[in-house]
């Protein structure tokens, strides 16, 4: 008996625009279904068709977790749905006259369909563009700008296929030493290959990295102000400045990539100290002690962009604080307070606190 897949599939999908549910028709008694991700089987069930078809839901969720468990941005799905068409024993007599079944012949596979090497990029938000679409217009994050400290470092990410040709632009802001308040404008072009597979390429940018661009270009020493930066269709916006932040986390994003936020503004540390209390005669004494210590942060004014980003920070479910000697150790969130306007008059601050996982303070 043949098999079916009805609901139809695209190539390449982001996982918040998976079709809602996957449906085959059969006229077998029972179906069983096998989901992989990456080679790996992420579920196994048996179905039971209901006028010839079965349905199954929820792949955004299994999909999902098997990305989120593993760090992946990118992965492969395989659907296979198999009949299994049930047969009766041979029934046979010994020399006694009792009757032998033969099971070895149970049962047999029947047609197998195959839903094969469909795409998917880890997404909690949905586009009003087809998903190779926006893969092919966008960078990895819901941000389009970012300031960032000259000392500091900007990783973005994008999807590419195999082979794709990307026309790779940056349009440098500088300023002369001899000059400083002279802004002028380098047009770097970079065309290339990103890759020679279908993956997810990432780029680190940096003040260092453009000044050193325009240096060697026009033989000066430069400071880079801003960079228009072009990957095929993909646009962003980095602009620099000598203040340093006052905090710096790492988190995952909604596509599960890891990105570096560099917050401006005012971090108050608050020391709670938990202890009991014994009194022997007219002397007291604390023992059990427990110091607790929370850092409560505001930002600086941001944009609407900026604070929609920073949202995913605050609710991601691995932050990372930044230490001086350029590693990061984990931190909970807590006490978030996210309001973001549109209005002209109000000026949109993030509250939020935080404190080590691990219990203690750092020097």
């Amino acid at each position: 008996m043949a098999i079916y897949t009805i609901t139809d599939f695209e190539s390449i999908y982001l996982t918040s625009q998976l079709p809602e549910e996957i449906s085959f028709e059969t006229e077998a008694d029972s179906l069983k279904v096998n989901i992989y991700m990456n080679n790996y089987k992420v579920f196994s069930s048996d179905y039971y068709p209901y006028y010839g078809e079965v349905i199954v839901r929820e792949i955004r969720s299994l999909v999902e977790a098997f990305l989120e468990e593993r760090r992946l941005c990118l992965g492969t799905m395989k659907i296979v749905a198999t009949e299994i068409v049930q047969s009766q024993p041979d029934i046979t007599y010994d020399d006694d006259g009792n009757i032998v079944y033969d099971y070895d012949n149970q049962s047999e596979e029947a047609d197998t369909e195959t839903i094969d090497n469909i795409k998917v990029v880890y997404s909690r938000f949905k586009s009003t563009d087809e998903s190779s679409n926006f893969l092919d217009s966008y960078f990895l994050t819901n941000r389009k700008s970012a300031l960032i400290p000259r000392s500091g470092q900007l990783k973005l990410n994008n999807y590419t296929r195999a082979n794709a040709k990307s026309y790779n632009t940056a349009y440098i802001y500088y300023s002369r030493s001899a000059s400083p308040g002279v802004i002028s404008t380098y047009h770097n072009n970079m065309n290339s290959v990103q890759s020679t597979t279908e993956k997810i390429v990432s780029v680190t940018l940096t003040h260092r990295s453009f000044k050193q661009i325009v240096d060697q270009a026009l033989g000066i020493s430069c400071k880079v102000h801003g960079v228009e930066y072009q990957i095929g269709d993909r646009e962003f916006n980095i602009f620099f400045t000598d203040e340093e932040p006052t905090d710096v986390f790492s988190f995952f994003n909604a596509f599960n990539i890891e990105e570096r936020a560099y917050l401006f503004g005012a971090t108050t540390i608050k020391t709670e100290i938990d202890r009991s209390e014994a009194v022997c005669g007219e002397y007291t004494q604390y023992y059990d002690e427990k110091v607790k210590t929370k850092y409560e942060v505001e930002t600086a004014p941001l944009t609407i962009d900026e604070a929609k980003w920073l949202n995913q920070m605050l609710t991601s479910n691995l932050v990372k604080h930044g230490m001086e000697d350029g590693s990061f150790e984990d931190v909970l969130i807590s006490d978030i307070t996210s309001e973001i306007t549109n209005s002209d008059k109000d000026l949109i601050r993030l509250k939020f606190s935080w404190k080590y996982a691990d219990g203690n303070e750092w020097i």
